[in-house]
């Protein structure tokens, strides 16, 4: 009985304060290298500047699936409502290409341009982001990557 208290206890408390602050939730694709095609959906919450996204990507031998997280160091604005961003993040990723499963985990660099239009419910940006790629499965190494983003978040 303590333990059904204690969950509803803590449901309560997430939502409560989930309804406190505003969220940003939508989807983005673009592609880069290593990988040829992605897409992803995209979460935020306007109280920290964490972004967060759950990654597909996809091309003709395999698709893989991850998840990625990134602190926004800063979002100033450039003028009217055209901002910069630049973030510090980290990311994994496991999938299947060309009959040969890998896993791989990433340092990134998101940088890019957003602006909040409609009294800020719809946000788009565009973003460039290079990546420090460590691939552990099949083998352990050290690669480099880039990936080009466009995107659009709308706020409730």
């Amino acid at each position: 009985m303590n333990k059904k208290i204690l969950i509803v206890a803590a449901v309560l408390m997430v939502v409560c304060a989930a309804g406190a602050f505003a969220f940003g939730i939508g989807v983005q694709g673009g592609g880069g290298y290593p990988a040829a095609g992605n897409a992803a959906i995209t979460f935020k919450l306007d109280s920290v500047p964490l972004v967060f996204a759950a990654n597909f990507t996809f091309n003709d031998g395999g698709f893989a699936v991850g998840g990625t997280a990134d602190y926004w160091l800063f979002n100033n604005n450039i003028a009217g409502p055209l901002n910069w961003f630049l973030g510090l993040g980290a990311g994994a990723t496991v999938g299947g290409f060309s009959d040969e499963v890998f896993l791989n985990a990433q340092g990134r660099l998101p940088i890019g341009l957003n602006m909040f239009l409609v009294d800020g419910f719809i946000e788009p940006y565009i973003q460039v982001v290079p990546m420090l790629v460590v691939p552990i499965v099949p083998s352990f190494g050290i690669d480099f990557g880039i990936d080009a983003n466009i995107g659009l978040r709308l706020w409730f």
